[in-house]
């Protein structure tokens, strides 16, 4: 099977469009520690991952408590 020069053009335009975009997917450390938004790379040594250490205060209502 010979591959013409077109095909290695477009198989390498796709392997350099695949590299250079991956990256920007990768999970991001964002939002407020606590709130339902936030997001945080676990390390992938522990399955599953350690708990984070809860700073917030529980009270008797939600209204005193406070999730972080």
């Amino acid at each position: 099977m010979n591959i013409t020069p077109t095909m290695r053009a477009l198989v390498w335009s796709t392997s350099v469009l695949a590299l250079t975009i991956g990256p920007t997917f990768a999970q991001q450390i964002s939002g407020t520690p606590g709130s339902p938004s936030a997001t945080t790379t676990i390390d992938g040594k522990y399955l599953p991952n350690p708990p984070a250490p809860f700073g917030g205060t529980i009270n008797m209502d939600a209204k005193g408590s406070k999730p972080y």
